[in-house]
């Protein structure tokens, strides 16, 4: 490793200015990392090291050359990482398919603990093999980690918990400004875990967009405790047959929450978007739009539910659709089972294929584009124009 062996004899006789730890000097313009007479590194957890080592003093990107590495990644904070000295892993031929982070036993292949500002660009992060773990697990308080066009492996068995999920982010610390974007997440028990500590201590800005989502055993993409989430234009698609598999799952997510253009796909299971306890503001509506969920299963679904005290939303443009449900009585396309406030309604369809009834079920409904007849009565339990509307507030 011709450039490695230079920077440590160059450390050897001076120590440089940038340097942060003095055995070390600071990284910074790009390497390679790869198995090559050339390269500056042979594994990812030499540049890792080297990286922890010296710190950064401007902005660092690590290609990596087409190979398979077989190695348990663990990277924690990296001195004078910043907004400017970002840290970028990335295939150096610009394919997700050529290079592969793999480790076939149990914890995770990817563990971050402090990171900040560091970003993994197409390339795949493999845990397929093991009978549990992450493929990336993310500990620690975290901010600015960004996964562009990254193909995740989680355990291909039948689990459930985040333990098994693809990628983790513990409730140890915050973790703010998160980014998936156009990678795929396949199999495990949930595609990714997110969660803040608690109500006080939020994970921040989280960008989810443009992701596929396949084959999650028990909830593609579950979050709480996080502030202001982007949640666009992902495709989610699962054959699970867990009875209570979940689209996506949000508690306690509050403020101006995006949750747009989303297609989900469930083969059985209970609930494509699932909102428990999420409170926008009343000056700054959570945007619910342009969703379109498809429920199979035999038992009772959901395409859309509200849960606890969901306030401030907007529910616009959503399509939703029960493909196989059976039981009549608990058709529910939109359901609010709480004491949720001001949940306006604009635009949606609403289809049970078995019934072929258009449905709503809840306790709080404006509807801004029909006018429907009878909805003065706040009892109604009734049919107006092929729309049931049941225990309703008269529109104000």
């Amino acid at each position: 490793m011709k450039t490695l062996n230079q920077i440590f004899a160059a450390a050897l006789i001076t120590i440089s200015l940038n340097s942060f730890a003095g055995d070390c000097p600071a990284l910074s313009g790009t390497y390679t990392i790869g198995k090559n007479e050339g390269a500056d590194f042979a594994s990812v957890n030499e540049a890792v090291n080297a990286a922890q080592c010296g710190g950064v003093s401007g902005p660092v990107i690590f290609n990596m050359e087409t190979g398979n590495y077989n190695e348990r990644v663990v990277m924690s904070a990296i001195p004078g990482a910043s907004a400017f000295n970002t840290i970028i892993f990335q295939s150096k031929s610009g394919s997700n398919s050529d290079v592969v982070i793999s480790y076939a036993t149990s914890d995770a292949t990817i563990v971050m603990n402090g990171t900040d500002y560091v970003s993994f660009e197409n390339i795949s992060i493999n845990h397929r093999a093991a009978t549990y773990g992450n493929a990336a697990r993310i500990d620690g308080k975290a901010a600015n980690i960004h996964f562009r066009g990254v193909i995740f492996d989680g355990v291909d068995v039948a689990r459930t918990g985040a333990n098994s999920a693809v990628v983790y982010f513990t409730a140890s610390a915050a973790k703010n400004d998160i980014t998936f974007e156009n990678c795929e997440l396949n199999n495990g028990s949930i595609g990714i875990v997110m969660g803040g500590m608690n109500a006080d201590n939020m994970d921040r800005r989280t960008t989810i967009t443009g992701n596929l989502f396949f084959n999650q055993f028990e909830t593609a993409l579950s979050m709480s405790n996080e502030n202001a989430p982007n949640i666009s234009n992902n495709v989610i698609s699962s054959l699970s047959n867990f009875s209570n598999y979940k689209g996506i799952a949000l508690n306690n997510v509050s403020n101006d929450i995006v949750l747009s253009n989303n297609v989900i796909t469930m083969a059985n299971g209970s609930t494509g978007i699932e909102m428990n306890n999420c409170v926008a503001q009343a000056t700054h509506l959570g945007q619910v739009t342009g969703n379109s969920v498809a429920v199979g299963g035999k038992d009772e679904a959901s395409g859309i539910s509200l849960i606890g005290s969901t306030d401030n939303q907007v529910l616009n443009f959503n399509r939703v659709k029960l493909a196989n449900g059976t039981e009549t009585a608990n058709q529910a396309f939109y359901r609010n089972k709480a004491v949720g406030n001001n949940v306006n309604m604009m635009n949606n369809i609403f289809f049970d294929l078995s019934t072929g009834q258009y449905t709503i079920v809840g306790n709080t409904y404006k509807d801004m584009f029909n006018q429907l007849p009878a909805q003065s009565n706040p009892a109604l339990t009734a049919s107006a124009n092929g729309l049931m509307i049941e225990k309703t507030t008269p529109m104000k």
